[in-house]
């Protein structure tokens, strides 16, 4: 009887995978699944489409390069096309932003220069003509879906592993931007105060729209993630006595999004908007709160960020989250230093010692302070995994009701799985992202739950023999 009445609609994919980009932006947008060795992947991070919008100079771009080059670098056959609608993109910067990975240095590595990340202007193309050749573009990838599927870590519903296309990346730098070629035709016939151009941003707004009308099913089918920029702006009350309408519950009333219509509020997956970027500068010194060495403690620097990100939409998770992100207007996000500062904001979650001089409570053999720790961090593996786990340990016991069976400390955490015969130095040379064969990569797979889950004797990692020291030489 049930297949009888069954609709005969096909359906959805049973996941729609999330790639992990780190920088305390995974739990927010995550959750975790269950793989086929009953690991637990955090399925989260960059998603379908996200958008990142801000007034002028608050770092949106560097966001969302930060989005596309860690991307980039853990897939390493993804691509990446750029649309600046600015024209004022340096090629020779993102260059070296994707330079920060050792796995993205060199000319042939690099995606800049070998060719994996394009960018073009409306120099070259209107913003109806860039769209044209994107489509064409994902016509090709469709047409060969078969050749471009890959393995992920995930499971569908049937317990097989479910296949998943190499991500290509489009970025729209910023929409607020965003001109046709009939909108810049009408504005270059009149002059500037003719009515003629009165109907020009209508007539680009309904353009607008319809590409984002578009949007969910060009990413969707084509595994094509999108990123855009926005400005935000203030509302002009034409009647001061007529109420607000807030558009989005966390969108402060009066501010605006310049330019994007409706629909990008409606269709985004994830929108972050930096609230506020501040040079982060020690109130003694007067030079950067965390300099990189020795030298770095020029006062006046301002070349470290604070960025205050508010989560206005969030369709994978809580929305209205506030955070903080720390980077280097050189360097771009400083991902394990923003995960300390986190953890050091959040009562020292994870540290030991003094104000001082402490240490992290997963590595305990590592002596950090102020000055040193930035460094540190870039020079020592083990630090930035112990970094990434206590991070998403605070983050997960601050989000999430549902984890609260497994709450400890990280050194409750370090204790008992030592206790329980576990070499710690095993467990950190490990990554907590999950890419294209997952357990057939030369660094193993190992998430912030499923350390939860050994402490609680619910798993043991797959590529460990049972004396829990041994790597597997085979999986």
């Amino acid at each position: 009887m049930l297949d009888i009445l069954r609709p005969p609609f096909e359906k959805i994919p049973d996941v729609k995978v999330a790639y992990n980009v780190g920088c305390l932006l995974d739990i927010p947008t995550g959750t975790y699944l269950i793989g086929e060795h009953g690991e637990s992947i955090l399925n989260g991070g960059l998603t379908a489409f996200t958008g990142i919008v801000g007034i002028g100079n608050s770092f949106k771009s560097l966001i969302m390069n930060y989005f596309t080059t860690v991307t980039l670098w853990r897939f390493p056959e993804s691509l990446c096309n750029t649309y600046d609608t600015e024209v004022n993109i340096s090629v020779s910067r993102l260059e070296n932003l994707c330079n920060r990975y050792l796995e993205l240095r060199g000319y042939e590595n690099n995606p800049i220069t070998n060719g994996r990340w394009q960018i073009t202007d409306k120099t070259v193309y209107f913003a109806n003509e860039w769209y044209e050749k994107l489509k064409e573009y994902m016509k090709t990838k469709l047409t060969n879906k078969a050749k471009l599927l890959r393995r992920t870590p995930f499971l569908t519903r049937d317990g097989k592993p479910f296949m998943s296309m190499v991500p290509t990346i489009s970025q729209v730098d910023s929409f607020t931007k965003f001109q046709t070629e009939d909108v810049a035709i009408q504005m270059q016939d009149n002059e500037l105060g003719d009515s003629g151009q009165n109907t020009s941003y209508m007539k680009q707004g309904a353009s607008k729209a319809r590409f984002l009308s578009d949007l969910p099913k060009l990413v969707g089918l084509h595994d094509n993630p999108f990123l855009m920029t926005a400005h935000v702006g203030k509302t002009i009350a034409m009647d001061p006595r007529a109420p607000q309408v807030k558009k989005l519950n966390y969108l402060k009333n009066g501010d605006t999004l310049k330019g994007v219509t409706d629909d990008f509020l409606f269709l985004t997956t994830q929108c972050w908007q930096t609230l506020n970027a501040t040079p982060l500068m020690n109130d003694s010194t007067k030079g950067p709160e965390y300099p990189e060495n020795s030298s770095d403690s020029i006062k006046g620097d301002t070349d470290l960020i604070l960025i205050t990100l508010l989560q206005l939409r969030n369709k994978t998770g809580r929305s209205g989250l506030v955070m903080q992100i720390v980077a280097s207007q050189e360097q771009g996000l400083l991902g394990g230093l923003s995960e300390f500062h986190y953890i050091k904001t959040c009562d020292r979650f994870g540290l030991g010692g003094n104000l001082q001089n402490y240490y992290l409570e997963l590595l305990p053999e590592v002596k950090l302070s102020r000055t040193t720790v930035r460094g540190k961090i870039d020079n020592n593996p083990e630090l930035q995994r112990a970094l990434n786990i206590t991070a998403e340990m605070c983050q997960m016991f601050s989000l999430w009701s549902h984890i609260k069976p497994y709450e400890c400390t990280p050194k409750q955490l370090y204790d008992d799985l030592i206790a329980m015969g576990y070499e710690w130095k095993t467990l950190l040379a490990t990554r907590g992202w999950w890419t294209f064969d997952n357990d057939k990569q030369p660094v193993p797979f190992l998430s912030t739950m499923d350390l939860l889950r050994m402490r609680k004797s619910e798993y043991h990692p797959y590529w460990l023999e049972d004396d829990k020291k041994t790597i597997k030489k085979k999986i």
